[in-house]
């Protein structure tokens, strides 16, 4: 009875934080960050600021409430970070989440149905996030000025979340920007225990125990030796099998 108690209430629970990210979302684009728009000096910095400040409140909400543990290695590797690439696999939907309310000075690139949202495409507009249908120089424009900002771009190589058992595939994008602006890249490793909000899941399918997210922020890869006279395809493709071999390794056994 207790556990049934327990999960009954995670259920509720879990409803509960999910509309407050959805309506959260909407009030701030509605109400806060046209204020915020009003000086346009810094106004996406401040935007972006104010998004990772929500974030890290919503984190520890979930963790008062619960519903998550969280365990991080190697954060003051994230804390220091500027004008880089963060990646990361993405076992939940729970993942960006994460990661922006870590990262400092985060920029992501969103996939372009998010700007039309209901509830959250005034908050993407609002922070000037780059869209992920630009045109390849477009994108890379983007992200180049960017990380010559100080930026740290946040980008999911597999394209979406993960699916269960399998081990990540990355698409080569993320390679692209990387050896065409030649920034540094931070493999974030990020785990779940028991798996929770994975793709295709039901938000109120709730596993039996409160999961445990462990993330593992790692060294930092120089990608300027993987800028060469030959082919930019070949260079990428190399950076690609580099980074999914050490995923490979990190997730073998989760």
């Amino acid at each position: 009875m207790r556990k049934r108690l327990d999960r009954l209430y995670r259920q509720l629970a879990t409803g509960f934080a999910f509309a407050c990210f959805f309506l959260g979302g909407s009030v701030l684009a509605a109400l806060l960050f046209p204020v915020l728009a009003l000086s346009p000096h810094h106004r996406r910095q401040r935007t972006q600021r104010v998004i990772q400040a929500v974030f890290r409140f919503y984190l520890a909400m979930l963790q008062r409430l619960g519903l998550i543990r969280l365990q991080i290695e190697g954060r003051a590797k994230l804390d220091g970070s500027r004008g880089r690439l963060v990646i990361a696999n993405h076992p939940s939907l729970l993942d960006v989440v994460m990661l922006m309310a870590l990262t400092p000075n985060a920029q992501c690139i969103v996939k372009h149905e998010l700007w039309d949202n209901r509830y959250l495409g005034g908050l993407m507009r609002r922070a000037e996030y780059i869209r992920n249908d630009l045109e390849g120089p477009a994108l890379i424009g983007a992200c180049r000025q960017a990380l010559d900002e100080g930026a740290n771009i946040i980008v999911f190589p597999e394209g979406t979340r993960s699916s269960p058992g399998v081990l990540p595939r990355f698409h080569r994008g993320f390679a692209n920007i990387a050896t065409l602006t030649q920034a540094e890249i931070l493999p974030v490793v990020i785990t779940c225990t028991p798996p929770t909000l994975r793709k295709g899941e039901r938000w109120w399918t709730v596993p039996a125990r409160r999961p445990t997210f462990r993330v593992v922020v790692g060294e930092c890869l120089e990608t300027s030796r993987f800028r060469t006279e030959r082919h930019r395809s070949v260079d990428s493709r190399r950076l690609v099998a580099q980074m999914e071999a050490y995923y490979a390794e990190r997730l073998a056994n989760v």
